[in-house]
């Protein structure tokens, strides 16, 4: 149906393909901006999305069409090239079996084998043609399903960010500007967990961030909505940090969020030394119910991330999910796997799985911890 459609429009369709994403997105933002129809907006997207992928597809297939035309224009060039021989074989053949002899005999003779030496030669090429072409196509092959699997994996991600994230703005509501999702900022799919996990933590639950941004406000909005709770955000940009409180701000979530500016500063943690967030800005927390690790970014560090564990242990209560964001980094991952080897001030963490780029931990806090 694919090929039809395609053999339809011709060479437009790429173009109106693209054309029509476009204009699918723009709907999208239009009826989001202008209607706030969040429903509407998705549907959009998604048909955006949806084409962005037919085009993709039809790329990838076209590409291995001409590729196999290719080679099946050199292995008719060869065939033709073989019959060419074999006629001029047979020739010679007929002319030799002249019953004159004489130096014709001779040289037909000549002629035969050098025409026998050249059609084996031709043989044994085309031999290792073909099996040159069998395993051209079977890469094509490869590539194809290759290319339609990383494509099918992208569009299904795509799909489950952006229903994310008609889920918040379906359950929050935002009124206004709301800072953007994606890129250094955590995926939809984490917000919207750790929003969930928010709205259950109890009257006096504490959430901490480290690293401000998005998380903070959407974090926000979920104790806001549940009517408890609070979120303390250690944040070392400054300029960071009074974007965040503008935005907490521009939704009437001061109430319920403080940005703290905290410097980064050298911590050694066993044999290592880190950059990490002030102490004064976080030695008062008791009780974090919710740990969100997203900073400080990787350009301090590569392992910038791991004192979050080690030095707010002892703050964290019994049962309280750290979620470690960014673990599709080398770095992240084997701070992740570090942390679950650790034991610090009597605090386990058990592995909750991942989530898109997140890993989700929960801490058990040991007999003896629980009574210091």
């Amino acid at each position: 149906m694919l090929r039809a459609v395609r053999s339809f429009l011709g060479s437009r369709w790429p173009a109106l393909g693209m054309l029509g994403a476009f204009v699918a997105g723009v709907v999208a933002v239009w009826t989001l901006v202008d209607e706030t129809r969040v429903t509407s907006a998705a549907l959009a997207g998604l048909l955006g999305l949806a084409l962005v992928g037919l085009v993709v597809v039809s790329f990838i297939a076209r590409s291995a069409e001409h590729r196999a035309r290719s080679i099946e224009a050199r292995l008719n060039k060869v065939e033709s090239v073989a019959r060419e021989t074999s006629a001029t074989v047979g020739a010679i053949k007929k002319a030799q079996a002249d019953p004159s002899g004489g130096r014709l005999g001779a040289i037909i003779g000549a002629q035969r084998l050098d025409a026998a030496v050249r059609h084996d030669e031709l043989v044994n090429s085309i031999g290792q043609l073909r099996s040159e072409v069998t395993d051209q196509l079977r890469k094509v092959n490869k590539d194809l399903a290759a290319g339609f699997r990383e494509a099918w994996i992208n569009s299904e991600t795509q799909l489950s960010e952006l229903s994310a994230l008609a889920n918040l703005y379906a359950i929050f509501d935002p009124q206004g500007e709301v800072p953007v999702l994606g890129g250094f900022a955590a995926s939809p799919q984490t917000i919207l967990r750790l929003t969930s996990l928010a709205m259950e933590l109890p009257d006096d639950g504490l959430i901490v961030e480290c690293g401000s941004g998005a998380s903070t406000v959407w974090l926000s909005f979920a104790c806001r909505r549940a009517g408890h709770g609070r979120v303390v955000a250690l944040e070392h940009d400054e300029r960071y940090a009074e974007l965040t409180r503008e935005a907490l701000a521009r939704h009437d979530l001061s109430s319920f969020a403080e940005v703290r500016i905290a410097p980064l500063e050298p911590f050694t943690l066993g044999e290592e030394s880190y950059d990490w967030y002030s102490r004064k800005q976080w030695d008062d927390l008791e009780g974090i119910d919710l740990l969100f690790v997203d900073g400080p970014p990787g350009s301090v560090g590569p392992r910038s991330r791991y004192p979050a564990y080690p030095l707010l242990a002892r703050a964290l209560s019994e049962g309280a999910v750290v979620a470690l964001d960014d673990i599709h980094r080398d770095a992240e991952a084997r701070i992740g796997a570090d942390w679950l080897n650790e034991t610090v001030s009597g605090v386990t963490l058990r592995d909750g799985g991942k989530l898109g780029r997140t890993r989700l931990l929960t801490a058990t806090r040991s007999a003896a911890a629980e009574e210091s």
